[in-house]
């Protein structure tokens, strides 16, 4: 195990230990295998009611400008710690909002109200549901909020510049902790304005993931250098066995591990650049920030970053087209070499074989098309850097199409291309896989 993969290992502790303090959720348009897309900053939580009533009413949130000296003077030092270590500038926010566990479950649900609106929520089920992804009765939105709900220690909050922290114990070690990497965040903010920090966001899912692994691994490292520098070998230890593991029974394995991917990944890559854990150089870092990856193969892969292998852009048939009348295309992005390995895994490839069939990814593109009664077909165009690569994936996803409840194939295209097929039913099946090339 490498260096940088040691130190992985010891945030990966921390952050489940503490019930992933560390986690960004993000809410905006969720695309595929996303659900809410990132524009607002925040972490794990637990069980939440259902996001679709209106919000109810709930105390106001204690501000540690309400009159706690101690607390505000204990985070002026943490942003002072944080904006000296990280090498930034000042952000311009006010006193954090401190908040209860009770209190979190209302703000959960005030923020999937606002940022993800019941269309959007339903267009999304419809595509995870065509991917597979998602049983019948299974809903997006309900499942991230259970995800989040007994996780989030803090988040901040790029629209309002707002920052929160979640405890029941006041400022103790998991919420100093959680503070260094969501002021982190706004540090980020205020100093390069992320793309995806923005309400617009990024048109391609897996560049957009690539760079929440960005600003992710970033916090993460910067984060574990404040801990190991400001926190007592007693706080440390606190955080290590303070704190119960979140029950993520129900959660489909792909969000699970797509929600960790850009804290394990980003750590591991952003520790490459910025060497020492204890004592990093951020200035690779900064410098990323104004050349962003453009794809998750970057950042998983440290040479592809370094020789910025670009993807290659692949088209994929035009559904509509094909299918006639009434059908409509409702998504259509790159899924990309970290997502292909997720979902791969999520069903029952083994995590090596599943990294292995990602390996050797060169670019890929989905569409998702819905048309009369419900009915949906699915067109995935891959391709791969040798033939090998490209078998070794098509290999993989047979055992996907064999478990799929509906019609599917995987087929080569050429020598190193591969496209997937799912549809509804054998009529739209066969029309699709007639008409793709």
């Amino acid at each position: 195990m490498s260096a940088p993969q040691r130190v992985a290992a010891i945030a990966v502790a921390i952050l489940v230990l503490i019930g992933a303090a560390a986690v960004f959720l993000t809410l905006g348009d969720g695309r595929i295998g996303l659900g809410p897309e990132p524009s607002e900053a925040a972490t794990p939580a637990a069980s939440a009611p259902d996001p679709t009533p209106p919000p109810t009413e709930t105390s106001a949130p204690e501000t540690a400008a309400a009159g706690d000296e101690e607390v505000l003077a204990a985070i002026a030092e943490i942003e002072a710690e944080v904006i000296a270590l990280r090498g930034l500038e000042a952000a311009d926010i006010g006193a954090p909002d401190i908040i209860t566990r009770a209190d979190l479950a209302g703000e959960l649900q005030d923020l999937f109200a606002k940022q993800y609106p019941p269309d959007e929520r339903e267009r999304d089920n419809r595509v995870l549901r065509a991917m597979g992804l998602l049983g019948p009765d299974e809903d997006v939105a309900e499942l991230q909020l259970q995800l989040l709900g007994d996780q989030v220690l803090g988040f901040y909050d790029t629209e309002e510049k707002r920052m929160v922290v979640v405890t029941d114990a006041g400022l103790d070690a998991a919420a100093k902790l959680t503070y260094a990497h969501e002021y982190t965040h706004a540090l980020q903010d205020a100093a390069f304005e992320p793309e995806h920090f923005t309400a617009e966001g990024l048109d391609d899912d897996d560049r957009q993931l690539a760079m929440t692994t960005l600003t992710e691994g970033d916090a993460t490292v910067t984060m574990l250098a404040w801990a190991f520098q400001h926190l007592s070998q007693e706080e440390l230890l606190e955080i290590g066995t303070g704190t119960e593991l979140p029950d993520t029974t129900g959660i489909p394995s792909w969000m699970i591990n797509q929600l960790q991917f850009p804290y394990t990944a980003g750590q591991v890559w952003i520790g490459a650049l910025s060497g020492d854990p204890l004592a990093p150089d951020f200035t690779a870092v900064d410098a990323a920030y104004d050349d962003p990856p453009d794809s998750t193969e970057q950042v998983i892969h440290l040479d592809k970053w370094q020789s910025r292998e670009a993807p290659i852009r692949v088209d994929v048939p035009d559904l509509v087209d094909t299918l006639g009348s009434g059908w409509e295309v409702v998504d259509e992005s790159p899924i990309g070499e970290a997502t292909v390995a997720i979902f791969l895994e999520h069903f029952g490839v083994a995590r090596s074989v599943a990294a292995t069939a990602a390996e050797g990814w060169g670019g890929d593109r989905v569409a998702i098309a819905y048309g009369p009664d419900d009915a949906f077909a699915v067109a995935w165009r891959l391709a791969w850097d040798t033939p090998q690569d490209a078998d070794e994936f098509a290999d993989a996803y047979s055992t996907v199409v064999a478990a799929l409840p509906f019609p599917a194939a995987v087929r080569s295209v050429g020598e190193s291309e591969v496209l997937v097929i799912h549809a509804s039913n054998d009529d739209v099946f066969k029309d699709v896989a007639a008409d793709a090339g």
